[in-house]
């Protein structure tokens, strides 16, 4: 059960929440306050493209004098939905420049795909064992996400490193690709706080989103474990506090990212199991056989979920893959050990 979280300040940085009408529930925008004598007024996500999202975050910035109007910059720590939905209203009622990672334009090219991205992806679920219904049932979110995604340019690209220049509260841009390719969470060194996206999250394991090639039997990206490369990156700061993009504040960021790796390295060796006892499977078979109860309501975090970590058992040797008439299978080679695989193992 998620916690309805309220409108909250915490010295500089407000907490304004938005429905998002998903499973996830409310999201958390950050609203950086202005320094004294200044106008600079920072805003981290916007919520959905939805009346009732504009209402929570115009009533939350209206609580601390200022209106959307006032927004200076807008900055993104993804292109998902419920980050990025209101980023054009909220630039045409302010002027505010919006930055975001590189990455972010080819992603939202891919929210909203012509027929021949669309033909490519079909062809890729076949390959896991989906038929095209299926893959239907998957992307049916995209008929909505229409209604409350609105497109807009990046005024500025940011990559790992970038500086972004508040006054007396200046923030690094740390590139953490996992979650999604152009995920970042924003770092305030003096103060030790970070504004987390949807890469660490308190109540909610991030899935690692599927990777879909251009070609059916393209070079895909290992979401899986790129994401645990950029929760790597992380152990080695200091925090205070940590701003998710949905549920509370937190702290321990290093004791929350063990118990992610603590949870992966035991779906890896049910994983394992099921492989053991079934023989070669197709990723569906094994979403099937791991998530009896939900795979046919819950099929993209399925598919993401099966993949992201049968690539794992593959990249560390554990298991194999091959295609079988055009459908990939996959069999085990050897059954994962308890601290084996070191990108879940580094302190």
């Amino acid at each position: 059960m998620k916690d309805k979280l309220g409108i909250k300040r915490f010295g500089r940085v407000v907490r304004i929440p938005s429905p998002t009408g998903f499973d996830v529930g409310d999201i958390n925008s950050y609203l950086i306050l202005p320094k004294p004598g200044s106008r600079q007024l920072v805003l981290i996500d916007t919520g959905v493209g939805t009346d009732a999202a504009w209402k929570a975050l115009d009533q939350g910035v209206q609580e601390f004098g200022f209106t959307i109007a006032d927004i200076s910059l807008l900055l993104l720590t993804h292109a998902h939905t419920d980050h990025f939905g209101q980023a054009s209203k909220i630039q045409r009622a302010s002027g505010c420049e919006i930055w975001g990672h590189e990455a972010i334009p080819e992603s939202v090219g891919n929210f909203l795909p012509g027929p021949d991205r669309v033909d490519a992806e079909k062809k890729f679920f076949r390959r896991l064992g989906f038929t095209d219904a299926m893959y239907e049932k998957i992307f049916e979110y995209r008929h909505y996400i229409s209604d409350i995604f609105e497109p807009c340019e990046l005024d500025k690209a940011l990559v790992d490193g970038d500086v972004i220049p508040i006054d007396d509260f200046e923030l690094q841009t740390i590139h953490t690709p996992g979650h999604c390719a152009e995920e970042v969470v924003y770092w305030q060194p003096d103060s030790r706080q970070m504004f987390s996206g949807d890469h660490l999250l308190p109540d909610i394991t991030p899935v690692c989103l599927l990777d879909i090639p251009d070609q059916p039997d393209g070079e895909r990206v290992h979401a899986l474990g790129q994401y645990y490369r950029s929760a790597n990156k992380l152990l080695p700061y200091d925090l205070e506090s940590v701003y998710p993009s949905h549920g509370d504040v937190f702290a321990d960021h290093r004791a929350l990212i063990a118990g992610y790796k603590l949870a992966t390295e035991r779906r890896l060796l049910k994983i394992s199991r099921i492989l053991e006892r079934h023989g070669a499977l197709t990723p569906l078979q094994v979403g099937q056989y791991l998530f009896p109860k939900v795979w046919e309501t819950e099929l993209y975090a399925v598919s993401s979920e099966v993949i992201g970590h049968l690539d794992m058992l593959v990249d560390e040797g554990y298991a194999m893959a091959h295609s079988d008439e055009g459908v990939l299978r996959f069999s085990l080679v050897a059954v994962p050990q308890p601290g084996a695989i070191p990108v879940l193992t580094v302190q």
